[in-house]
């Protein structure tokens, strides 16, 4: 069931917290909601979009001693044919992506730089609108200069290189300790990340909408008590059906 472009926008107002409220009040309590251990890479990160999934797995497989031009021409070379790349494996989809998607890897936390600064800024270019591995993320200065979306459980400046390989793309996944299947949304913040079953999506849009706008109400009742400013976290929506 493909998640509407109506449900999505909703979504993408609500805060991973309104949508926690939601799904607590759907008898879901502590089901959607990643591990703490997903932090984002720089404060203020924010996103909402449809998963596309992938698992990967841990390989023993160590560099040996090598010339620099070998390794140059070894690391992204198919494992098949002597190579290190761990991004194919013959009988898994390439990764397209597209717009709203949010790439979700479960790496079962472990070393090994998957995302990096060079292909997070590549897949953003292609419409990809963050990323979530339970695994590491790599190359951060220059991905937080860049502005590259990313929540991870690790980060760390390995390679994955002779220490994982891609095992599956766009299956259903546990990462960080949720269940997530591809066309689920992603919602994620400073609070963390959590996902909201595509078949469901409606519902909790729908709640996570009314709750975000009485909390507008009852926050700006309170800046006006204070004699602040408004600003766009206080601005009333409009009722929906």
């Amino acid at each position: 069931m493909a998640v509407s472009e109506k449900t999505l926008q909703l979504l993408k107002i609500a805060r991973s917290a309104d949508i926690c409220d939601a799904l607590d009040s759907m008898g879901l309590q502590d089901t959607c909601e990643m591990d703490l251990r997903m932090r984002p890479m720089f404060p203020g990160i924010r996103f909402c979009g449809i998963a596309h999934t992938q698992e990967w797995e841990k390989t023993d497989r160590k560099m040996p001693a090598m010339s620099y031009e070998d390794f140059e021409k070894l690391q992204y070379a198919p494992i098949e044919q002597n190579g290190y790349n761990p991004y194919e494996k013959p009988g898994v989809s390439t990764f397209e992506p597209k717009k709203d998607d949010v790439l979700v890897i479960d790496a079962k936390g472990l070393r090994g730089g998957i995302l990096g600064s060079e292909n997070t800024m590549r897949y953003m270019k292609d419409g990809v609108v963050g990323f979530v591995i339970d695994g590491t993320m790599r190359d951060t200065p220059e991905s937080i200069k860049q502005g590259s979306a990313v929540f991870a459980t690790v980060y760390s400046y390995t390679h994955p290189m002779g220490r994982l390989r891609i095992k599956s793309d766009n299956d259903p996944i546990v990462c960080a300790g949720v269940k997530v299947c591809p066309g689920d949304v992603i919602v994620a913040d400073d609070d963390g990340v959590i996902v909201v079953p595509q078949d469901i999506a409606d519902e909790v849009a729908y709640r996570a909408y009314k709750i975000q706008q009485i909390d507008r109400v009852n926050r700006r009742a309170n800046y006006v008590a204070y004699g602040r400013e408004f600003d766009e976290s206080v601005e009333l929506l409009p009722d929906i059906d």
